[in-house]
């Protein structure tokens, strides 16, 4: 049994408080909510054995919405009391003192309060109980000092909200704060997972269900290291593309941290259709830059064909395309030339005549199977060379050089404008990013953002820029560079070291290909070394 423990002091923002302004955005990008479904929970809490001697263990959920994980902790705190025969008021006293959560929404937590009364009317308690329920941002540190109360056990599914859906102060006080998120476009849940191995006891255990993206983002890498230096991990399970949150694209994992167990390995699973074991997992076999997570076979053969010859990376540039983040607007298929001129359509039927002199050739990556295929793309490019870079043609010389696109531009200036949520884009005619340009054009390998198998395609046509892929740009021999990395090493390389998405696809983005090692020829090594 457990004294009851005083949170009324040391919770001082237990009453409702309103929800943060950097918070309110959307209803689903601002909370980042998601409901995790019943068996998931169970599952969860089946792998940290919240099941068996439970009085006196303290259990917290630091997000815990409407407590749809803390209804069937309720529920199975409960049927172990009545099974260990616990009086009437023993019950009650544990309740009170054992299951805790904190939630930012102020309905959320009368959301949650009403679903746990719905599990104590199950158990026939109809007393009203006062749950530790409190309502407060998780993320104030200030305020979560005051908890002086460590956890047995942290659980969870923390809100996944982008670090830039939040306002610029927000953003501000999460990279100076949390270590885990100090670089990088960073997800709110890997700062939960600091708040959760801070909320535990010397001996407690961590499980969130989160986005398995920080096994390989660069936002995810101290993260990573501090997870391999402290060997925290218990066991992850991953569910690679199997979707778990109706309405919800999210590739998932569940992560079980332990504090005070420090083996040299850690246990993985995969659950497609059912749980099914891997790989005991050496902490020394994982890479700071990028988790690969198979059977050690694989693992040394990823290695094996990492650290041979050259990198990838080292040796070539991979860059992305154009970004204009209106492509509809600047990109046409099949425009119909007329001397010096060229009529453009839009989707709504529209028709513009423009100079042709302000077009470029592009290929769109992400469709292109071959470099035999006709390119019947162009875009519309309001730049020009200056001291071989290109910059923006500004809009006085705009007007006077091509007042026919200016006046395209001028009509379409409202829809320009709203580009990158209505962010400053200057001039407004503008792409909607500088990458790509002095880097897209001239001969190169190009490969589609995402695919089934390799399909690196050579271009020599210098004169195209290209969008929607990336591409390699290298001063030796572009046909054999190609061979390799069209080769069956590659297939394997990409298909356990890669993202995966939905229906099989792998990401072939720069991250997951820069560490491939290219066997160079003695005459290639020579000339990389002297470019």
């Amino acid at each position: 049994m457990v004294e009851p423990i005083n949170f009324e002091k040391s919770m001082q923002t237990k009453k409702l408080i309103d929800i943060p302004k950097y918070l309110k955005i959307s209803p689903e990008k601002s909370h980042g909510v998601v409901l995790t479904p019943e068996w998931i929970v169970n599952l969860m809490l089946d792998r940290i054995d919240y099941v068996n001697n439970l009085e006196g263990k303290l259990i917290i959920d630091p997000a815990c919405g409407t407590g749809n994980f803390l209804v069937v902790i309720l529920d199975r705190l409960l049927n172990y009391l009545e099974k260990k025969n616990f009086s009437y008021l023993e019950k009650i006293k544990i309740i009170q003192n054992n299951i805790f959560g904190i939630e930012l929404d102020p309905n959320m937590i009368k959301d949650c309060e009403h679903n746990l009364d719905s599990i104590l009317l199950k158990h026939n308690i109809k007393d009203k109980i006062k749950f530790n329920l409190y309502n407060r941002d998780a993320l104030d540190i200030e305020a979560n000092k005051e908890l002086l109360q460590k956890f047995d056990f942290v659980i969870g599914n923390p809100p996944y909200i982008r670090i830039q859906n939040l306002e610029t102060k927000m953003r501000k006080y999460i990279q100076e704060n949390y270590t885990f998120c100090k670089f990088g476009s960073t997800d709110i849940y890997i700062a939960f997972f600091q708040i959760g191995i801070n909320l535990l006891k010397d001996n407690g255990i961590l499980s969130f269900i989160t986005p398995n993206t920080y096994f390989y983002s660069n936002t995810g890498k101290v993260f990573r290291r501090d997870l391999k230096r402290n060997k925290l991990i218990k066991e992850i399970i991953n569910f690679n593309d199997k979707q778990l949150f109706k309405g919800h694209t999210t590739y998932s994992a569940i992560t079980i941290l332990n504090k005070a167990n420090k083996p040299d390995y850690f246990k993985y699973y995969v659950y497609n259709d059912k749980l099914e074991y891997i790989e005991s997992i050496p902490f020394n076999k994982l890479i700071d830059e990028r988790w690969v997570l198979d059977k050690i076979e694989i693992i040394n053969r990823i290695l094996e064909i990492e650290n041979r010859s050259e990198k990838l990376g080292k040796i070539a540039e991979i860059h992305v395309g154009i970004t204009t983040l209106a492509d509809d607007f600047y990109i046409f298929k099949n425009p119909l030339f007329e001397g010096d001129y060229a009529i453009i359509k839009l989707k709504n039927g529209n028709e513009y005549k423009i100079e042709k002199s302000i077009l470029k050739p592009i290929v769109k990556v992400s469709i292109l199977k071959s470099d035999k295929e006709e390119q019947n793309r162009f875009i519309i490019f309001p730049y020009k060379l200056l001291y071989g870079k290109y910059v923006i043609i500004e809009e006085g010389e705009m007007k006077e050089l091509y007042p026919l696109t200016y006046n395209y531009f001028l009509s379409i200036k409202e829809r320009l404008l709203m580009r990158d949520k209505g962010k400053k884009i200057s001039p407004w005619y503008a792409f909607g990013r500088t990458q790509g340009l002095n880097t897209s054009f001239g001969k190169k390998i190009l490969i589609s953002p995402i695919g089934y198998k390799p399909k690196f395609i050579v271009w020599k046509k210098p004169e195209y820029t290209f969008y929607a892929g990336y591409c390699i740009k290298y001063n030796g021999d572009l046909d054999e560079l190609a061979k390799q990395l069209n080769s069956e090493d590659m297939e394997f390389y990409i298909k356990h070291t890669s993202r995966l998405y939905k229906g099989g696809y792998r990401s072939f983005s720069k991250s997951f290909i820069s560490n491939f090692g290219v066997i160079l020829k003695k005459r290639e090594y020579k000339q990389q070394k002297l470019s």
